[in-house]
Formats: C-alpha cells, sequence, structure tokens
C-alpha cells in the first residue's frame, strides 16, 4: 500500500467508527503477513 492509500483507508474507516488503534493493528496485519503461495 501506498502511504496515499493507508491515509484514505484510515479516514475511511475513522468514518465508520473504527478506533485508530484496530485500523493500525489491521494495516500491520496485511504489511507484514507471510504473503500466499499461487496455486499453478
Amino acid at each position: 500500500m501506498t502511504g496515499k492509500e493507508v491515509v484514505n483507508l484510515i479516514q475511511k474507516l475513522e468514518e465508520e467508527g473504527m478506533s485508530a488503534e484496530k485500523i493500525i493493528e489491521i494495516i500491520k496485519y496485511v504489511e507484514t503477513a507471510e504473503p500466499k503461495k499461487e496455486i499453478q
């Protein structure tokens, strides 16, 4: 995710009532999770 995408995501989720702490937890998980292996 680019910085702009992260900011837009945070703003949208805050509008929906999600706390900044929860948003950051989710972003950390998405950015650090092991990528799934593609099945070919």
